[in-house]
C-alpha cells in the first residue's frame, strides 16, 4: 500500500489537558502507516511562524473554547483545507465523520504527561441552558471501564476522568469498585453534581482516592450555578462531609454573569455561604467583564478574606494597590 510520505499536522489550539480527539486521530493515522507532527498553539503568533517548514498531507486542529475561534479562522486562512473540530468550533463534528474508528490514544503527543485520561461514561441527566454537554454527548451512555482507561505499568495508577455526570451512568457502582480494587487515584475533573448526591453516592466518593487534576492534593470539584439550588447543593455538600470528605477539599465553581438581572449581592451571597461551609469558592465568569474578572480574582486570590469588595473595586481589582490607613500596601500577602 502506498502511503504519502508527507506528515499530517495536528494542532491543539487551546486547553491545558491532553486533547483526546487529537490523541485518537494520531493513533488512527499511525495505524494506517502515516506520520504525524503535533504542535500546541499557545499564541496566535505561532500560526505565522513554523507552520510552513513542511508540506503537510493534511492539517487537523481542535479547539475547546469559543474564544479561540479567531485563531481557528486565521488558521483556515493559512490552510483553507484544514479540518477543524472540537466544542469551540462545531459541536456536531465527530471523529467518526472523517473515518476514525479506534478508541486507542497516542500518548506520545504528550511525552511529559504521566497520567491516564478518558471517559467512563458520556452524556448528562440534566439540560442546563449554558451547558453544551447534552447537545455534544446526548443521553447517558457507558464508555470504558477503568482498567481500559489506565495505560498500564509502568505508568502511575492515576485516572483523570472527563465524565460530565459520573453518577448518571447505571454502571457507576462498578466503576467505583474498579477504582477501589485497583487502588487508583481518580480526578473527577469535570466535577460531581453535588445537588444530585445521596448517601450512597456521597459515601462512594469518600471511599476512593480522589485528587486534583495534577494529582498533588485531595480535591473534589462541583458547582453552584444558580442561587435557587442552594438547598440541594448544601445537602449534597453535607453528605460528602458526613461520609468523610473534608470541606476544605471541595472546590465549588460558581457560574457568574449568566443569569439576567444578576447582581453583585447575588454573587457575594453564594461566596459567603461557601466560605462559611469551609469549601473553596471559584467564580467562573460567563462573560469576561472587568467587574466579573475582578470578582473572580478577589475570591480566587483569597483577597475576600482580608478586604472588602469596595476596597478591592476602588483599587481597580489589584490588591497590591490597596492601601490601609497605615499606608502599607497589601501586596505582600498575594505574592
Amino acid at each position: 500500500m502506498f502511503v504519502d510520505s508527507k506528515p499530517n499536522l495536528l494542532l491543539q489550539l487551546d486547553g491545558k489537558l491532553p486533547n483526546l480527539a487529537l490523541m485518537r486521530l494520531s493513533a488512527f493515522l499511525k495505524h494506517k502507516g502515516e506520520t504525524v507532527e503535533f504542535r500546541r498553539i499557545s499564541s496566535p503568533l505561532m500560526l505565522e511562524h513554523g507552520l510552513f517548514d513542511h508540506e503537510w498531507a493534511s492539517v487537523y486542529a481542535s479547539l475547546i473554547f469559543e474564544r479561540t475561534k479567531p485563531v481557528a479562522e486565521r488558521l483556515r486562512q493559512i490552510y483553507p483545507d484544514v479540518i477543524l473540530g472540537g466544542t469551540g468550533w462545531d459541536r456536531r463534528v465527530r471523529l467518526e465523520d472523517i473515518g476514525v474508528t479506534t478508541l486507542d490514544l497516542d500518548y506520545s503527543l504528550y511525552p511529559k504527561y504521566p497520567h491516564s485520561i478518558g471517559f467512563s461514561q458520556r452524556g448528562c441527566r440534566l439540560r442546563c441552558p449554558f451547558c453544551v454537554v447534552p447537545e455534544k454527548e446526548g443521553r447517558i451512555a457507558e464508555e470504558r471501564p477503568i482498567g481500559e482507561i489506565w495505560r498500564g505499568d509502568p505508568h502511575p495508577r492515576n485516572i483523570l476522568l472527563l465524565d460530565n455526570d459520573f453518577f448518571g451512568a447505571p454502571g457507576w457502582r462498578s466503576r467505583i469498585e474498579e477504582l477501589r480494587a485497583g487502588d487508583f487515584r481518580v480526578c473527577f475533573s469535570q466535577g460531581i453534581n453535588a445537588r444530585l448526591l445521596n448517601d450512597e453516592s456521597a459515601a462512594a466518593v469518600a471511599s476512593v482516592r480522589y485528587s486534583d487534576d495534577d494529582f498533588r492534593c485531595r480535591r473534589i470539584y462541583t458547582a453552584w450555578d444558580n442561587r435557587k439550588d442552594e438547598r440541594s447543593l448544601l445537602t449534597g455538600l453535607d453528605s460528602l462531609v458526613r461520609h468523610g470528605v473534608k470541606a476544605r477539599e471541595i472546590l465549588v465553581y460558581m457560574l457568574i454573569g449568566y443569569w439576567p438581572g444578576e447582581t453583585h449581592q447575588d454573587r457575594d451571597y453564594r461566596r459567603r455561604k461557601l466560605r462559611e461551609f469551609g469549601c473553596l469558592p471559584y467564580p467562573m465568569p460567563y462573560v469576561r467583564t472587568p467587574e466579573l474578572v475582578g470578582f473572580q480574582r478577589w475570591v480566587v486570590r483569597r483577597a475576600d478574606l482580608c478586604m472588602s469588595w469596595e476596597e478591592y473595586s476602588r483599587a481597580r481589582f489589584r490588591p497590591e494597590h490597596v492601601v490601609r490607613p497605615s499606608r502599607a500596601p497589601l501586596f505582600d500577602i498575594f505574592t
